[in-house]
C-alpha cells in the first residue's frame, strides 16, 4: 500500500513543519480557552520550579554528592555539588560548577544537561550536553577547579554514543563518527582508544561489530590508579555478549546472552538474569568473578516478586525487590563464602526508587513514596538507616487521597494488578472522569509514585487515576516482560482492556467517562486501543507514539527495537500489520474516541512522523482529533520546566474537556 504521507517524515522540512505549526496554533488556542487551563499552567510551574523540591543526588564521589538543579530562575539548570556531610543538613552548601542558562545565553544554543563523568584524578570531568533535548549530545572536557571548559581538551561534536575515562589522559569512545561507524539502528559499532593531544580521527580502533548488531558499549571501573574495561556487543535489544580487555586484546566472557548488569569493580560484576542459565533461574541476581570466571547466586526473589534495582557497593550490593509492585530493600554481602541478605527497615506499601550508591563506600540514598505519601529521601550505610535527609512538600491535599490495589484476570487467565487513586469518599456512580495509564513494554515497571501534578490538576478536582501493571513491563521481572514480546504482544493490550472493563464493572466509571493515556511504547498502546477497542474509551492521550509499525524499524532508533516488536520485513510482518495503528484506522468507524496526538520535532528516538501521519489520516477520513508538536524537547517532550508545565496542563485539560 502506498503511503501518501511519507512527506511528513521529513522532520525539519518546510512543508512538514508548516503542517505541524498550523495545527499547534489551533490546539493552543483551543486549550487556552478551557476552564482551569491557564491557572493549571501557573500552578504546575510553581510546583515544578519550587525550591522546596528534593535535590536528588547523582552519585557519591570522594566526599561529594552531585546534583542537577532547575527552578524558576534556573530554567536550563545548574550542575552543582556539596560535601557529603553538608548535604545531609537542612540547608546544604552548594558549589555551582556549571550554569546552563548562562552558557545557553552566551552560545546562543538552548543546552539540555545529559550527563557528567569525573576523571580518575578528580580534577576534570566530561560534560554531555544536548542541543534542545535530543538523545544525541556534545561532549566537552571541564575543569572542576577553574569551572571552565578545557581549551584544547577532549571535545566531540553532537552525536549518539558513549565516552568513558580510561585514564586521566585517555578515553574510550563508542560513538557515531559517520555512516560507516554506526549500526543499522544508528548506534556506535566501534570503540576507539583516544589519547590526549591526538585527533579523534587518528585514535586507534580497538573493537568493532557488524552493522547488523544493535550497538557496542563499554564499562570502565577505576580503583587505586587501576582500571578494568569490558566491552559489550548488543546483538539485539536484549541479547548481549561481553569481552574483557587486557590492554592489548579482548577475551569473550562465559556469560549468558540475556541479563541486566547492576555494576561492578576491578574484580567482577553483578547482574540480573533475563533467562534460565546453567543451574540459575530467570530473575536471579548473580556475581561473576573475572579471575575464576565463575558465576555465583547472590539473591533469588520470592514468588510474585521481581528485582527492580540492584547496585554494587564496596562490601556487596543493595537490592530493591518489588512484591506485587510494592518495594522492599535488602543489603547483600558475602560472608564465610556465602551470600547473605538482610532486609533494611523502610516504609511499606509504596515505591522504593532513585537508589544512589558508590562502589567506593557503603553509603546510600534511597527514596520512598506512594500515591498519597510525598517523597522521603533516606540516608544509610550498609544495613542501617541513619534517617530522612530530605522531604518533598505536598502541593495538594494528599491526606485526603485514597489508594487501593486490585487484581483482574486477562482473557487467558493471567492475574493482572492495577491501582485506583482518588479523593476519599468518592462515590462510585459510573460518572467519574477516569484516566487509565499504561505502558507495557521493554521491561519497564510502572510503580505507585507521589505526583503533585496529578494531585493538583486531577485528584483535587475529583478525577480518578488508574495505573495498569500490564504484561510487557517489568513488574514481575523478565518473564512478565517476555510473555508479551513480538507475536505475543496482544496479551499486553488484552490486559489493558481487562482492567478498563473491570473498572467499569466496579462502577468506578463508564466508557463515557474513561480516558486512556500513554507515551512512547505506551503511545503505541494508545493507538492500538483506538483502533481495536474504540467503544471502551471516550478520550485517548497518545504521546510521542509509535504508530506506523510497518516502518518503525526504518525510522531513527526503531531498528534497535526489533527484539521487542519483531521485523516487519520478515514473517513477523503478518502479526505486526494486524496491530499497526496507522494501518488499521477504519474510515467507516463512527464511534472513535477523541484522540490527542502529541509529539516532539527533536525527538531523535521515536520519529515524529508516526504522530504526523496518523493525524493526517484521521483528518483525511473526517475523524476529529487534536494535535500538538513541541518544536524542542526530544523524546521527553520538553527541554525545560516551563515547557513541561504547559504540556502537562494540556494533558489534563484534554481529559477534563472530554471526560466530564
Amino acid at each position: 500500500m502506498e503511503d501518501k504521507y511519507l512527506w511528513l517524515e521529513d522532520v525539519l522540512g518546510d512543508s512538514s513543519l508548516a503542517w505541524a505549526r498550523e495545527r499547534n496554533k489551533k490546539t493552543i488556542a483551543m486549550f487556552e480557552k478551557e476552564e482551569w487551563f491557564n491557572q493549571d499552567v501557573e500552578n504546575l510551574q510553581t510546583i515544578l520550579q519550587s525550591k522546596e523540591k528534593i535535590p536528588v543526588v547523582y552519585f557519591i564521589e570522594d566526599g561529594f554528592v552531585y546534583n542537577f538543579w532547575t527552578d524558576e530562575t534556573n530554567i536550563q539548570g545548574q550542575l552543582r555539588r556539596s560535601t557529603f556531610e553538608s548535604y545531609k543538613k537542612s540547608e546544604p552548601g552548594w558549589d555551582v560548577l556549571l550554569d546552563l542558562d548562562a552558557l545557553s545565553k552566551v552560545e546562543g544554543q538552548k543546552w539540555v544537561f545529559h550527563d557528567f563523568d569525573i576523571s580518575p584524578n578528580k580534577k576534570r570531568a566530561l560534560v554531555f550536553l544536548s542541543p534542545g533535548g535530543t538523545d544525541a549530545d556534545v561532549v566537552r572536557e571541564f575543569d572542576l577547579f577553574t569551572r571552565t571548559f578545557v581549551s584544547g581538551g577532549f571535545e566531540l561534536p553532537v552525536a549518539k554514543g558513549s565516552v568513558q575515562w580510561m585514564s586521566d589522559d585517555e578515553l574510550f569512545v563508542s560513538r557515531d563518527f559517520g555512516p560507516e561507524t554506526v549500526t543499522n539502528s544508528g548506534y556506535a559499532r566501534l570503540i576507539k582508544r583516544w589519547k590526549r593531544g591526538e585527533s579523534v580521527d587518528k585514535a586507534q580502533t580497538i573493537f568493532e561489530i557488524p552493522k547488523e548488531n544493535n550497538a557496542t558499549d563499554m564499562r570502565v571501573y577505576h580503583e587505586d590508579g587501576k582500571a578494568s574495561f569490558v566491552a559489550s556487543v548488543h546483538i539485539d535489544f536484549y541479547t548481549t555478549e561481553f569481552f574483557k580487555y587486557d590492554g592489548s586484546q579482548f577475551k569473550q566472557l562465559d556469560l549468558p546472552k540475556k541479563f541486566e548488569s547492576t555494576g561492578g569493580n576491578l574484580t567482577g560484576f553483578n547482574f540480573v538474569l533475563s533467562q534460565d542459565w546453567k543451574e540459575f533461574l530467570i530473575g536471579d541476581v548473580l556475581h561473576f568473578d573475572y579471575t575464576t570466571e565463575v558465576a555465583e547466586l547472590v539473591y533469588r526473589a520470592p514468588a510474585h516478586s521481581a528485582i527492580y534495582s540492584a547496585r554494587t557497593i564496596k562490601s556487596g550490593l543493595f537490592i530493591i525487590v518489588d512484591t506485587d509492585v510494592k518495594g522492599s530493600f535488602f543489603y547483600v554481602k558475602k560472608e564465610n563464602g556465602k551470600w547473605i541478605s538482610e532486609k533494611i527497615a523502610l516504609p511499606e506499601n509504596g515505591s522504593l526508587d532513585t537508589l544512589t550508591t558508590s562502589v567506593k563506600t557503603d553509603d546510600f540514598f534511597i527514596m520512598f513514596d506512594s500515591f498519597n505519601t510525598p517523597v522521603s529521601y533516606y540516608y544509610g550505610n550498609k544495613n542501617k538507616i541513619e534517617g530522612i535527609v530530605k522531604r518533598q512538600p505536598g502541593f495538594f491535599d494528599f491526606e485526603n487521597t485514597e489508594v487501593s490495589q486490585h487484581f483482574t484476570k486477562s482473557p487467558d487467565g493471567t492475574r493482572v494488578p492495577y491501582f485506583v487513586v482518588h479523593k476519599k469518599g468518592l462515590k462510585y456512580d459510573g460518572k467519574n472522569p477516569t484516566i487509565l495509564y499504561g505502558y507495557g513494554g521493554f521491561e519497564i515497571s510502572l510503580k505507585p509514585h507521589f505526583s503533585n501534578i496529578l494531585g493538583k490538576v486531577w485528584f483535587e478536582k475529583g478525577g480518578v487515576y488508574v495505573l495498569a501493571n500490564i504484561r510487557g513491563g517489568g513488574e514481575y521481572g523478565p518473564a512478565w516482560h517476555q510473555s508479551a514480546l513480538k507475536e505475543k504482544r496482544q496479551r499486553a493490550y488484552d490486559d489493558f482492556y481487562a482492567i478498563a472493563e473491570d473498572v467499569i464493572a466496579k462502577n468506578i466509571t463508564s466508557s463515557q467517562h474513561l480516558g486512556a493515556h500513554g507515551g512512547s511504547n505506551g503511545g503505541l498502546l494508545m493507538g492500538v486501543c483506538f483502533t481495536q477497542r474504540p467503544e471502551l474509551f471516550k478520550a485517548i492521550n497518545c504521546g510521542v507514539p509509535l504508530l506506523d509499525m510497518r516502518r518503525y524499524h526504518k525510522l531513527l532508533a526503531g531498528y534497535s527495537w526489533i527484539a521487542e516488536y519483531g521485523n516487519p520485513d520478515e514473517a513477523d510482518g503478518a502479526f505486526i500489520s494486524k496491530l499497526s495503528p496507522y494501518h488499521n484506522i477504519n474510515e467507516e468507524q463512527k464511534n472513535y474516541p477523541m484522540m490527542f496526538l502529541n509529539t516532539s520535532t527533536k525527538d531523535d528516538r521515536v520519529h515524529p512522523g508516526h504522530a504526523r501521519k496518523f493525524a493526517a489520516t484521521l483528518e483525511e477520513y473526517g475523524i476529529d482529533y487534536i494535535y500538538h508538536e513541541n518544536i524542542d524537547g526530544g523524546h521527553a517532550g520538553a527541554s525545560n520546566l516551563k515547557e513541561l508545565a504547559f504540556m502537562k496542563a494540556m494533558d489534563y485539560a484534554f481529559f477534563w474537556k472530554y471526560l466530564k
